[in-house]
């Protein structure tokens, strides 16, 4: 599998081929220029990716990274398909939109494994630092896919956020703001469908219930009412027959509104 490749392979799997793109991207893997388990592979990577955002790692670091794969190429001279894979990892890294955040996740994970394996007590004293960073990090990344323009980023970003603690007000507050100012109806769905997880939570709940009244939607309000029923939460009430006494809001709708109230006990 050639370099030139390479950004093909990225928007498959980022999902941004165009259809053009897609029809050349099939041809290549049929005529054997793009091997699917090696584009496998540099997904899974991307999904720790998404899942985390780093920092631009030092010189240093980045050098001893390097020197890593290549002796672990080298140890394999024969195994012509890892070795190409190594190689396609170190491109892939760094072609890729996410590869420098890649990278320093990777570092963290290779510190984690070896401090785990063979470190001392004072190295293992950090782990639970280094966890708190891995933290922060997927925190930032979440953040920064929740204000793309793109929706399919912030869908990306909701779905990062609920591999976050429900404790986690940070989270909390990016999802509360999503849900209440999103201009797409279908990540707002998502942030409420995270947000129902963390329902056990009093502060959540009653954030919830004040969300009501900034749904303007129709498909929002059902989703809204139908999860009350759901919470059975009776303050919900008031917010819902707002709705239902609004002359704007559909019939249809209404109907449904009135049959959620009905159901709350």
């Amino acid at each position: 599998m050639e370099e030139k490749y390479m950004s093909m392979i990225t928007e498959f799997i980022d999902g941004t081929l165009s259809p053009e793109r897609e029809k050349e991207f099939q041809q290549y893997v049929r005529e054997g220029h793009i091997d699917m388990a090696e584009v496998e592979e540099m997904a899974k990577i991307q999904g720790v990716m998404l899942s985390s955002s780093a920092p631009e790692p030092s010189s240093e670091l980045k050098e001893n990274f390097y020197q890593m794969l290549n002796e672990a190429q080298e140890k394999q001279p024969e195994a012509n398909y890892g070795s190409s894979l190594l190689e396609k990892i170190k491109s892939f890294l760094f072609v890729n939109q996410y590869g420098r955040m890649a990278f320093g996740i990777g570092l963290l994970v290779i510190g984690l494994f070896f401090g785990t394996t063979w470190g001392n007590n004072s190295y293992k004293e950090e782990l639970s630092d280094l966890n708190g960073q891995m933290v922060e990090m997927r925190e930032m990344m979440m953040m920064a896919m929740l204000e793309k323009e793109s929706v399919s980023d912030r869908l990306k970003g909701v779905q990062m956020s609920s591999q976050l603690s429900s404790s986690n007000q940070k989270v909390i507050d990016a999802l509360f703001l999503t849900l209440n100012s999103d201009p797409s109806t279908n990540v707002r769905i998502a942030a409420l469908n995270t947000l129902a997880e963390f329902a056990n939570d009093p502060k959540v709940r009653e954030g919830l219930v004040n969300s009501i009244s900034k749904q303007k939607s129709p498909l929002m309000q059902v989703n809204m009412a139908e999860l009350m029923v759901k919470l059975q939460e009776t303050k919900a009430k008031g917010e819902l027959n707002s709705i239902l006494e609004n002359d704007q809001t559909p019939e249809d709708v209404k109907m449904t509104l009135k049959a959620s109230i009905e159901k709350i006990i």
